[in-house]
This record gives C-alpha cells, structure tokens and sequence, in this order.
C-alpha cells in the first residue's frame, strides 16, 4: 500500500513537471515566432519563469525586456463573465508590482492550446481575503500577433492603461501645439470606405491652408469628428472652421478643417512633464544671516577728543 502510494504521488509530480515545461515551451515557441528573445530562468524563487525581449527591425536586441510568470494547466482557466480569473498570494503581488521589469502573467491551456496574457497592474488587482488578490484575463486576449504591441510596450490592454501610455508617446506633439497660438488640424474622411478617417496634418498658421507642420498616420472606423477626436487627440480642444465636401480625390475625400487648441487633458500632461524633470529644493538651504540695526548714538565727540 504505502509503495502504490508512493508511486501515485510521484506520478502526479511527474505530470504537474511536464505540464509546467510544455507550458514553458509553449510559450517561448510564440515569441520566437513573433521574433522575440525568450530566455528562460533556470531558477524560479518568486515566480519569475522567464524574460522576453523584441528584436529591433534589424535582427538585434532592442533592450526593452519584459518579465513572465507562467502558469500551465487547464486548472488555472476559471472562467467568471466574459474571461477568467487569477488568484495570487501576497509576496507574489509585492515582489511582481515592484520588479524594474514590467511583469506579465502567461496561463496557457494544454488540452486546448489557448495561451493569455495579462499584464501585472496595481489597478486592474482586486483585492481578496488575508492578503489573497486576483486579476482578470479576457478571455480574447491570447498570446499573439494581434497583441504584441501591448506587450512590447509593456502595458495591459484596458482602457486606462492603453490612454496613459498613448499620452506619454504624445508629449512630444502636445509641447508643439502648447508653442503656437494658430493652430488648425486638417482631417481626412474618406466617405464611401470603411475606414474612413485616414490621417491628420497640423497647421501652425494663421491660413489653415498652409503646408502642414506635422503629420500623424493614424486611421479609423468612425461616424463622426467627435469620436475620432476623442481617440486620437483627447488633449485638444477643438472648433469647426470649415468642412470641404468630398469633391476631389474622385468624390471620395472630404476634410475636417478644425480650430484646436490645447484641452485641460494637454494642459495638465505638461504641468506633470514638468514636474518629473523638476529638481528639488537644497536640502540643507543656506542659514540666513539678519544683522540687527544699531540706534545707539555715537559717544565718540571729536570736540572733546585730546
């Protein structure tokens, strides 16, 4: 009896090691075919089972690497709404929420292939009972091509994580707008396609027909000025000077021709730019040295002087 038991036990540790490495290879086979370096940890303390880094165009290193925690089995896919979710223990959240990389949970699903990601993030954690916490992963956002642009740039993929690293690539721009008083944005809408709004030119001129000074390449799938304005340029304020009806590029193109100007959303992005490139105060300010006024009279009399 008690040798049966000893083997069911080492069968049941065998198989939980081989699930573990086939999630391990699993996972470093997807980024080597996204052209990725995936390096794996020979040891893993605190749940740091590999690093990943994105190759330059050229083929090198781009040294912006990525840390991963990967866990394989069909047993960590708890399905709850429209995804699943991940419950941790406390010196994992600690030591994933203060690591120098940005840290990602990987679960991947032997039996059905499905590999998700999700990126360790303070405001996506949910807190639990003693210390426990958990993490949500949709259930669409799979370990691929479609998603690598997340993770190189090392955020999640919700809403407030996708703006705030959008307005920290923006800051650049945003500077260039806060230096002009004239400013137009001159839009295309492409009527007759699908994606119909398809790039926008920054005019700083008081003639919003001048030669552009900036262009962005930015395209969407949108029903109104409003919608594209609030996705792409959030930190402007805008007017409409003029619309251009579609009667050139074959009657296909019309242009939004707006009067912007920066929003409080850019206002308040330079004032924290500002503020990270600030230096502090002396930490030990020189003393002040006061000299008190002397009303006293002078006693020396030249007339009595010997």
């Amino acid at each position: 009896m008690q040798t049966a038991f000893l083997k069911k036990v080492l069968v049941m540790a065998g198989s939980t090691d081989q699930t573990d490495r086939a999630g391990i290879h699993t996972v470093g086979l997807i980024f080597t075919r996204l052209d990725w370096i995936f390096r794996e940890q020979p040891t893993s303390d605190y749940g740091i089972d590999a690093q990943a880094e994105r190759r330059n165009p050229d083929g090198k290193a781009g040294g912006k690497l990525i840390a991963l925690q990967i866990k394989s089995g069909a047993s960590y896919f708890r399905a709850r709404g429209n995804g699943y979710v991940y419950h941790g223990d406390a010196r994992h959240r600690e030591y994933w929420t203060n690591h120098s990389l940005p840290v990602f949970l990987v679960l991947h699903n032997p039996i059905t292939n499905i590999t998700l990601w999700q990126r360790i993030e303070e405001h996506l954690i949910e807190e639990g009972e003693n210390g426990g916490w958990a993490i949500g992963i949709p259930r669409d956002q799979t370990l691929d091509e479609e998603h690598e642009n997340f993770i190189a740039a090392g955020i999640a993929s919700d809403f407030a994580s996708t703006r705030r690293a959008q307005l920290a690539l923006d800051l650049p721009a945003i500077r260039q707008f806060a230096a002009h008083p004239d400013i137009y944005l001159r839009v295309e809408d492409w009527v007759n396609k699908t994606l119909n709004f398809r790039g926008a030119e920054a005019v700083f001129n008081e003639e919003p027909d001048a030669e552009a000074d900036l262009s962005f390449d930015v395209a969407m799938p949108a029903y109104t000025i409003d919608y594209f304005m609030a996705v792409f340029f959030p930190w402007l304020n805008w007017t409409l000077h003029e619309y251009e009806d579609a009667d050139h590029g074959a009657g296909e193109v019309a242009v939004h021709i707006l009067r912007v100007e920066l929003s409080a959303v850019g206002k308040a992005a330079l004032t924290l730019d500002d503020f990270y490139q600030s230096e502090l105060p002396p930490f030990r300010p020189e003393p002040e040295i006061s000299y008190l006024p002397d009303d006293r009279e002078d006693e020396w009399d030249p007339d009595g002087a010997e």
